[in-house]
């Protein structure tokens, strides 16, 4: 379930300027790698230190792959691309690496991907703080 806050922005362009509201994405807990390697032991027959060491050579694999400017696809996750942002220039000869301003990786989901995050469900996020603050 994805949950969200509600939000007011002035949105200044457009046939309707003025103060608005919109949903706004409400981030809970990161998960960890513990979390994840201790979920994927309980649903497996694999032990936790090599659910471990399998994440963190994946984690190693792929950022290696991306780093060397390839993309790297997962059948049902989707597509790690490797990305940047250049400075435009006059004449080609002036494009070089230094007109390069952001290396950075894409995440494209998978269409099956996609699919199911349109189904996800949606809920309103509670923020009534109980207790210690």
């Amino acid at each position: 379930m994805i949950k969200y806050v509600k939000v007011q922005r002035l949105i200044p362009v457009g046939a309707n300027p003025g103060l608005k509201f919109l949903a706004r994405l409400f981030r809970s807990n990161d998960v960890t790698m513990d979390q994840l390697c201790q979920e994927i032991s309980e649903s497996t027959t694999v032990s936790f230190p090599d659910v471990l060491a399998c994440l963190k050579a994946l984690e190693i694999t792929v950022s290696r792959h991306i780093m060397n400017g390839e993309a790297v696809k997962f059948a049902y996750l989707g597509s790690f691309i490797p990305a940047i942002k250049a400075k435009v220039q006059d004449a080609l000869e002036d494009v070089d690496a230094s007109t390069i301003k952001t290396v950075r990786c894409r995440f494209y989901p998978s269409p099956d991907f996609k699919r199911s995050l349109a189904k996800t469900s949606l809920a309103e996020a509670n923020l009534d703080m109980k207790g210690l603050q």
